[in-house]
C-alpha cells in the first residue's frame, strides 16, 4: 500500500514539474489605438545565462485582419541579448524590441494597430531565472522604451528550414515549386496570385532588387529598383531567343505612355547604325515610256502656285502628321529620276545646238575665205 502511494506521489511530482515548465503569462486586448505601442514588463532579471525562454504570442490583429502567431527566443550573455530571433506563423510581423529597464527584461511591440489582442505563454526550464515566480506578475503598458534602457535590440525575423516547399508536387526542384493550378472565372489557369492591390510589389533578389506588380485593372508593371546600383533591365541577354512584344494588337511606347496609333512610338532620339525600311513599290515607274513627265514650264507654274514640288507633302502636313521615311525616300527618288530625265533632255538639246554652232562656224569660215 505504501509503495503504491509513494509511486503515485512521485508521478504527481513529475507531472507537476513538467506542467510548471509551461506558463500562461498574460493576455492583452485594447479596444483602441495605442499611442506608443505595447510594452511588456516581465519579471525576468536581466542576468547573464539566467534564462533561455520561448515566448509564444497568439491572437488577432483586427485592423490588419491578420492572425497573430509569434515565437520569440533569446539568451542573455555578456550584458547583451544574443541569438534573439522571432518567427511568425501568422501574418502579423510587427517590429519587436528587447531591452533592459531597471534590471528587468522588457519586450516592446512597435505596433499602433487598432484593437490588437493576444495571449502570451512561455516555456522555460533548467535556467536559474526560469521559475514560476518569474513568469508571474507581467504587465503591459502603452509606453515607449525608456531613454535609460540598455541592451536595446531589434529582434530579427527568421523563418528558416533546410527543405523545400511544394504545392501540387512531391518532388520540388526549387525552394518553392508550385504545380497545382486553379481555373479562374475567365477560364485561365493560375498557379499563384501575388498581392491584392495596385501598389503591392514582388521583389526579386532583395528589397533593393527588381520588382513586379499588377492590379485588378489588368496592367503589369516591371521595374528595376531606383535605389539599386545597377538600374538596367535585361531581357534575353544570354539567350538567342527573340523578344516578342504587343503581338495581341497593342502598341509600344518608349519614353511615352501614349503611343497612339503607332506600333512603336519613341519620344526622343533614336540611335542606329542601319535602318532598313521595306516598301511595296518604288519610283522606277518614272522611266516607263507611259510616264507623263511635266514640262519645266508646267513645273514652274505649279511651284509658283503651291510653293512645293508635286507629290511632295507640304510643310504644314509634315508638322501636323509627321513624315513617312519610306514613302518620303520614294518621293525623293521620284524627283531625282524626273530631274535626271530633265537633264537628259537638256543634254540632247545642248548637243543639237552644239552641232548647229559647229556648222555655223564652218560656214562663217568659208564665207570669210571667199571674201578674201
Amino acid at each position: 500500500m505504501y509503495k503504491k502511494l509513494l509511486f503515485l506521489l512521485l508521478i504527481g511530482i513529475a507531472a507537476s514539474r513538467s506542467y510548471a515548465q509551461n506558463y500562461d503569462v498574460l493576455t492583452y486586448a485594447f479596444n483602441g489605438t495605442a499611442t506608443n505601442g505595447v510594452k511588456i514588463k516581465t519579471n525576468l532579471p536581466f542576468t547573464d545565462g539566467s534564462q533561455m525562454p520561448t515566448l509564444i504570442f497568439e491572437g488577432y490583429n483586427y485592423v490588419g485582419s491578420s492572425p497573430v502567431g509569434l515565437l520569440l527566443t533569446y539568451y542573455i550573455y555578456n550584458g547583451a541579448f544574443i541569438n534573439a530571433r522571432v518567427s511568425s506563423y501568422g501574418t502579423y510581423t510587427p517590429p519587436i524590441y528587447l531591452a533592459n529597464e531597471g534590471g528587468k527584461v522588457v519586450i516592446f511591440i512597435d505596433s499602433k494597430d487598432y484593437y490588437l489582442r493576444f495571449s502570451l505563454r512561455a516555456f522555460g526550464r533548467d535556467r536559474s531565472a526560469e521559475t514560476a515566480t518569474n513568469y508571474q506578475g507581467w504587465t503591459t503598458a502603452d509606453e515607449a522604451l525608456l531613454a535609460t534602457a540598455t541592451a536595446k535590440l531589434l529582434v530579427p525575423y527568421q523563418n528558416q528550414f533546410s527543405g523545400k516547399v511544394s504545392i501540387g508536387t512531391s518532388a520540388p526542384q526549387a525552394g518553392l515549386h508550385v504545380t497545382n493550378v486553379n481555373t479562374l472565372p475567365n477560364g485561365e489557369l493560375a498557379a499563384a496570385v501575388l498581392g491584392n492591390a495596385y501598389n503591392h510589389w514582388t521583389y526579386f533578389g532583395s528589397t533593393s532588387g527588381g520588382k513586379i506588380r499588377g492590379s485588378s485593372e489588368g496592367y503589369l508593371a516591371l521595374e528595376t529598383n531606383p535605389s539599386g546600383t545597377n538600374k538596367n533591365l535585361y531581357l534575353n541577354v544570354t539567350s538567342p531567343g527573340n523578344i516578342l512584344m504587343a503581338g495581341g494588337g497593342g502598341n509600344v511606347g518608349v519614353g511615352t505612355s501614349n503611343p497612339g496609333s503607332y506600333k512603336l512610338a519613341v519620344k526622343g532620339t533614336i540611335g542606329a547604325q542601319k535602318v532598313k525600311v521595306t516598301q511595296t513599290g518604288w519610283a522606277d515607274f518614272v522611266f516607263e515610256p507611259a510616264y507623263n513627265l511635266p514640262s519645266l514650264a508646267e513645273l514652274e507654274t505649279f511651284i509658283h502656285v503651291n510653293k512645293h514640288l508635286p507629290d511632295v507633302p507640304t510643310e504644314q502636313e509634315v508638322v501636323s502628321e509627321g513624315l513617312d521615311l519610306g514613302e518620303m525616300d520614294k518621293k525623293l527618288l521620284q524627283k531625282i529620276e524626273e530631274l535626271t530625265l530633265y537633264l537628259i533632255d537638256q543634254n540632247k538639246k545642248i548637243e543639237t545646238q552644239q552641232e548647229m554652232i559647229e556648222t555655223l562656224k564652218t560656214e562663217v569660215s568659208q564665207l570669210k575665205a571667199s571674201v578674201q
